[in-house]
């Protein structure tokens, strides 16, 4: 790999981390450019107008007496921090159906993507945008150039982190079963990139859940049973009763998927009585729409 960050890293974010080391070092731009670069060209580097190549990275870090871990475990806290906010901001647009809200998004990214030296992230955080406003506005259309871009930049990172896991596991709805299933697999099978992280943890089991339905929704049987017996492996008895009572409306799903009618409306109705008790109305609202979505009288 040509650079120094881990996939999920954008390159200026470097920059900033790096200015947050420096000054708490209470070094100078001269002290920590030393022999390596310009005080110009590591100003320009700090405030992510332009790239450093590796051997010179290395270099103004010694300078600044800091590692690479503890510098790229700074890096990659800012950076899920900043998946944390974005969809911090999604989450409440996407339940109250406010496309506008979603267009003003869209529109920001693509001003960032104008200025950034790494456009990519920020298109790609526009296709995640009209993804979810697809899924709420049915007059809204997903190009196939947009899926495929996703599509190659997933291919292509061999290291998922959070933001990996946002992007597929919000768009996984646009791919057909057979893809949703390799790529779903190959992440179940990764077990120690998330078994120590609580974050990713939960990602992956909304990400399992979400594979499952996919499936389900297919009526890719086999496929569905192993994400349902994944998704049962890892809830053990640390995950909350959100993430049980969405695996009951799921089998309940199942149960009328497989014909079983009567049971398995029966689950679903149970399930969204008990989100109805937790004080989850969107939650109820989102799965009495998918119910009547699929559920023929």
């Amino acid at each position: 790999m040509g650079r120094i960050i881990r996939a999920g890293v954008k390159m200026e974010h470097l920059g900033k981390v790096f200015r947050e080391f420096r000054t708490s070092g209470n070094y100078s731009l001269k002290e920590a450019a030393g022999e390596s670069c310009s005080t110009s060209q590591l100003s320009r580097f700090e405030l992510g107008e332009s790239d450093l190549a590796v051997s010179r990275f290395f270099e103004i870090l010694d300078n600044i007496h800091v590692t690479i871990e503890n510098f790229m475990d700074k890096a990659r806290n800012f950076h899920n921090h900043e998946h944390v906010a974005m969809m911090g901001q999604i989450v409440p647009l996407y339940y109250s159906n406010d496309i506008t809200g979603f267009q003003k998004l869209q529109r920001e990214q693509l001003e960032k993507a104008k200025s950034s030296t790494n456009p990519l992230y920020f298109e790609l955080n526009w296709i995640l945008l009209q993804g979810l406003i697809c899924q709420r506005d049915s007059n809204y259309d997903m190009k196939q150039d947009d899926l495929d871009k996703v599509a190659d930049y997933l291919f292509k990172t061999e290291e998922w982190t959070m933001y990996e896991l946002i992007l597929f596991g919000n768009l996984y709805s646009f791919y057909d079963v057979d893809y949703v299933t390799r790529i779903g697999r190959e992440v179940m099978e990764r077990e120690e990139f998330y078994q120590e992280i609580g974050r990713h943890k939960r990602l992956v089991l909304i990400l399992a859940l979400n594979c499952y339905q996919h499936c389900l929704e297919h009526l890719s049987f086999d496929n569905a049973s192993y994400f349902e017996t994944y998704t049962e492996k890892i809830i053990g008895k640390n995950i909350s009763l959100y993430e049980r009572n969405i695996l009951h409306y799921l089998k309940g799903f199942a149960l009328y998927q497989k014909g079983k009618c009567k049971e398995g409306c029966k689950q679903m109705q149970e399930a969204m009585h008990i989100f109805d008790v937790l004080g989850l109305p969107e939650q109820v609202a989102y799965y009495q729409e998918y119910y009547e979505k699929f559920v023929k009288d």
